[in-house]
């Protein structure tokens, strides 16, 4: 399965991406040069910092509290200055800098140009000739021996120049006896006070039937037909060294030692070791379409690369989970306000989506290792110092050691719920696998965490008697009071949904550990029902605060409180109707006039899902051919257009908006949410046969489903465990009973 060219890469988003967790590389084939432009998952600038929460913002928060009972949100947001919080040392992702291959040809001795990146093996290739020579150029980054290895091969004897170029001034390159090294330094002012910020060290050495000679400026190899570039690069990030120095030394040396042992290995077992590896991820869910639409051919392709680049950006053994980029770095994102990093309202949510339902659940492992080690313990500090709480909360964004104060500007001040949505992601882990130790150990101590803030955060709103929350906002969008738009109030749509989830998984935790005789599950479940409920407009749409003030931007990009329709499952046709009717009228209003809607790769996968939920199929393929229309880059990379936001920026790559098209095709396919597995739920027209395989429900079941003329011919499910199974096709619902390990065939 390849994405192809037959011309010559001429910006990043022409590039085609390689990863293996820990490093990152966009090469960018071309007909005289080649560039492979180089990220790493913990090349962050900043650093930890525990003075992130301003003093007496607890005070100040309260204070806000009660102005928003009164309705003045002028006061509300002249006390959010106090209660902000502190970026000081934030940081972002930095692009490490590139690699560049110089063939020494002119531009009319290279013909047959074509290049290609095979996404089930893992590897980009270039072939083209110059003059009468051919030249065949492959890529690839190894996850089992974490190595990059550059292959060029030619035909007759050539000659090229490699060097390396860092990506800001900080650090130094050295060449000699086949091979670069240098160190360079995460610094960076736009996102930091002060330079700060991780030491890299990378090594790259030279193996070739050639002869290679060093300069000052590169290494210059001839009377090459065979040349393999080794490379490695690693960082400091959590490692303490007792000065700068000795810590560059001992990087250097790491990085050149793991170079080393794998030029002691046969390459051929280090590629083939590799595909193996990839191959083993991808090759578990297999689709297939046939149909009278000239995209459906292309969907395929589309949803399998979502998964590898998914799985490309996040390894068992990542230090950190994937940030907003994956594991690239356009050098794009890092420059502006919103910095490369873990976006907690829905970027980083988005980006793991597709890991459970298509069976790359170990790619999550680094996320609840940063949600466990990091966030959660920044949160419980965020919690105290700025609410005067016990448990822990996740603000708007985070970052590499684990950010949860309040973002540093009111507009976006408080959203103490982007830690209850990340952290759903465990509990989506214990759904599908239904691993009870899991459960217990690792999700429930957080769960709980979180459940005993939000117990004492919640409280009575006089008006109506109901359970309220805030002062916070609703991501990211804008209200008019008295002409003017402001953001903060009580009651949000968006934050009593995230604590009515919260409340539910922590009671459904207790009852499944038999945790159910303590003093916070008997409060929760007395407060669960009191949660203020979801209010329909006059307009028939979900309201998206508790207030009846008008939204400055009626189709901002943003539809946060849309948000238990998917990814929760509050709102369902089976068992809420007029909600979901509302969530519909929400949904087309937004689309009117459609040239107003501020699209992103994103939102749109979240129009795509709230229309899969709804079991539209038509419609929410309909978004998929704008998404496929409008944002994708020749590389097949969903990109970020400049919006009505506050910044100008050129396009942006996100992970999420490719991520989010794979999770978007997928519960078109198959849903399992609230104990039902619906087949073929929002099946387009277009689709008219096709199968999909290794699919995964909730209950731990695989699921292969197989149609025809856009009917169900057969499904196929293997459950782990002997249980009943309540299975849904076109509406009509069967009890079905499984057997551990045998195929139960569904017609």
């Amino acid at each position: 399965m390849n994405i192809s060219s037959k011309q010559p890469a001429n910006k990043w988003s022409e590039g085609y991406p390689l990863g293996n967790g820990h490093m990152g590389a966009m090469i960018s084939s071309g007909n005289l040069v080649s560039r492979i432009d180089l990220s790493e998952n913990t090349f962050y600038s900043g650093e930890k910092s525990s003075n992130n929460n301003q003093k007496d913002a607890e005070k100040a928060f309260y204070k806000m509290r009660e102005q928003a009972i009164i309705g003045d949100y002028e006061k509300v947001h002249k006390i959010a200055e106090k209660f902000i919080g502190i970026r000081k040392n934030y940081g972002t992702n930095l692009p490490v800098g590139y690699l560049q291959i110089d063939y020494g040809a002119s531009p009319e001795e290279v013909s047959n140009y074509e290049r290609n990146l095979n996404i089930m093996d893992g590897i980009a290739d270039c072939t083209f000739s110059i003059g009468q020579d051919t030249v065949k150029e492959e890529v690839f980054v190894s996850h089992p021996d974490n190595i990059m290895i550059y292959h060029l091969v030619f035909r007759e004897n050539r000659k090229i120049k490699i060097t390396f170029h860092p990506g800001n001034s900080f650090g130094d390159t050295e060449y000699s006896e086949n091979s670069l090294q240098f160190t360079c330094f995460a610094y960076e002012t736009k996102h930091c006070d002060e330079l700060s910020g991780v030491m890299l060290a990378g090594y790259g050495h030279v193996i070739t039937d050639g002869i290679c000679d060093t300069a000052l400026d590169g290494l210059y190899i001839s009377n090459a037909r065979d040349i393999r570039l080794y490379f490695y690069m690693n960082t400091d990030f959590k490692r303490e060294f007792s000065s700068k120095e000795i810590g560059r030394i001992k990087l250097k040396e790491e990085v050149k030692e793991q170079v080393k042992n794998c030029m002691d290995k046969e390459f051929a077992k280090i590629r083939d070791e590799h595909i193996k590896d990839i191959r083993k991820l991808m090759e578990r869910v297999h689709l297939k379409l046939s149909g009278k639409d000239s995209l459906v051919e292309k969907i395929p392709l589309l949803f399998q690369y979502g998964r590898y680049l998914l799985l490309s950006s996040s390894r068992n053994d990542s230090r950190l989970p994937a940030h907003l980029q994956g594991i690239w770095n356009d050098n794009v994102a890092c420059r502006i306000g919103w910095t490369c990093d873990m976006h907690l309202d829905i970027n980083t949510q988005m980006n793991y989506w597709p890991a459970e339902i298509t069976n790359l659940t170990e790619t999550v492992e680094p996320l609840f290792d940063w949600i466990k080690d990091d966030l959660s313990h920044s949160g419980e500090i965020t919690a105290k110092e700025s609410y005067g709480l016990n448990g822990w909360v996740g603000e708007l964004v985070s970052n590499a050691w684990g950010y949860a104060a309040p973002y540093w500007a009111s507009p976006i001040a408080p959203c103490p719920t982007g830690g209850i949505w990340v952290l759903m992601q465990l509990w989506e882990r214990y759904l599908f696998t239904e691993d009870a130790e899991f459960l217990r150990n690792t999700a429930f101590p957080l769960i709980q965490s979180a459940a005993g803030f939000f117990n004492r955060y919640v409280f009575e709103d006089e008006t109506t008697g109901y359970l309220t929350s805030g002062p916070s906002i609703s991501p990211e969008n804008s209200f008019l009071y008295k002409d003017m738009p402001f953001q903060i109030s009580n009651g949000c749509t968006y934050e009593i949904l995230m604590i009515r989830e919260l409340f539910q998984v922590y009671l459904a935790s207790c009852s499944i550990l038999q945790l159910e005789d303590s003093v916070l599950y008997k409060e929760v479940s007395e407060k669960l029902p009191k949660l203020m409920p979801y209010r329909i407009t006059k307009e028939g749409t979900i309201a998206e605060w508790s207030h009846k003030l008008p939204p400055v931007d009626p189709q901002h990009r943003h539809t946060s409180h849309l948000l238990g329709l998917f990814p929760f499952s509050q709102l369902t046709l089976e068992e809420t109707p007029e909600l979901c009717e509302a969530a519909k009228k929400t949904i087309d209003g937004k689309l009117i006039p459609e040239e107003n809607w501020e699209d992103t790769g994103w939102a749109r996968s979240m129009l795509i899902l709230y229309e899969a939920r709804l079991s539209n199929g038509d419609e929410a393929y309909m978004h998929i051919k704008s998404m496929t229309s409008h944002l994708l880059e020749p590389n097949n990379l969903v990109y970020h257009p400049p919006t009505r936001g506050a910044y100008a920026f050129d396009h942006v790559y996100e992970l999420d908006g490719n991520t989010g098209l794979t999770t978007s095709i997928a519960e078109m396919l198959l849903q399992s949410h609230n104990g039902i597995l619906r087949l073929l739920p929002a099946l387009p027209e277009v689709w008219e046969t096709g199968s999909v395989t290794g699919l995964l429900a909730r209950g731990n079941i695989t699921v292969d489903l197989f149609w025809e003329n856009g009917q169900l011919k057969f499904a196929k499910l293997l459950s782990k465990k002997d249980r009943k199974c309540q299975v849904s096709y076109k509406g009509v619902k069967q009890e079905i009973n499984l057997i551990n390990g045998i195929p139960y065939i569904f017609s």
